[in-house]
């Protein structure tokens, strides 16, 4: 089984700093206005940024192999279960009988916490390396296996919590500021809502008015909302729905300890 499909970012700051009445909307519409803003803009930015919380129970598979992929299953009572497959992280192969690192499923923002045996193993203890790779770093390894039918904090199981994805950077949260401010504004019928109308054209009073067409901006990628779009354009250049992997046995690079 796969992780539950994602439909938005699990955390996306917002910066209303240059809202004007944003504090005098209800308690709903910026919850609304918020909800529709971090969501359009996370799904624009190409699904990247957003931190959330995983808890995983690895599992080994197989004497001598290394851990390498994963796959997920969700239906456990205590959390999901990983399973891992031989390989060799950079220009390190490490597929020996004992599990001295292994691979989480990343980008790997920073581990909260890792239980072995009920007790918590000390930060120092590990290292991240690639925002992916958890390695003991005291000389010690990771156990073999553990017991599912276990709780994490019980003898016989062990489970890594980590923070996966990542940060989002000052600008988007100023971005997803701006878009908010403006859907609440269309919410409440505020005339002074920028975000962009269904009217093509206007004629009034001898002045002739061009709106840009809000499904062909939406093909775009783009929100209507000049300062949302630059950093749109920024981030996301070639308007990707998600990163791109590229993956080669060629590729022979050192590791760098992120975390």
């Amino acid at each position: 089984m796969t992780q539950p499909a994602r439909t938005g970012p699990c955390d996306w700051p917002v910066n209303t700093a240059s809202c004007k009445g944003w504090d005098q909307h209800d308690e709903a519409v910026r919850k609304a206005a918020t909800d529709l803003a971090t969501e359009v803009l996370w799904a624009l930015s190409g699904r990247r940024y957003g931190v959330c919380e995983s808890t995983v129970r690895p599992v080994r598979r197989g004497d001598g192999e290394a851990w390498r992929r994963w796959e997920w299953w969700l239906d456990l009572p205590y959390g999901a279960m990983a399973i891992a497959f031989c390989g060799c992280p950079g220009h390190v192969c490490t597929c020996g009988s004992a599990g001295c690192e292994l691979s989480l499923p990343g980008p790997v923002h920073a581990v909260t916490r890792v239980l072995v045996d009920g007790q918590e193993v000390p930060a120092a203890a590990y290292a991240v390396y690639d925002r992916r790779w958890l390695v003991r770093t005291d000389g010690e390894c990771w156990p073999d296996g553990q017991d599912l039918t276990m709780a994490d904090d019980q003898p016989g199981a062990w489970a890594v919590t980590y923070e996966r994805g990542l940060a989002v950077p000052g600008g988007g949260q100023v971005a997803a500021g701006t878009y908010a401010c403006e859907v609440a504004k269309a919410m409440v019928s505020d005339t002074t809502c920028r975000l962009p109308r269904r009217v093509q054209s206007l004629v009034r009073q001898g002045v002739q008015q061009t709106f840009l067409d809000p499904a062909q901006l939406a093909r775009d990628g783009m929100t209507g909302l000049p300062e949302v779009d630059q950093w749109l354009r920024v981030v996301n250049p070639n308007r990707l729905p998600r990163d791109s992997v590229v993956w080669s046995p060629d590729l022979d690079r050192g590791r760098r300890r992120t975390s």
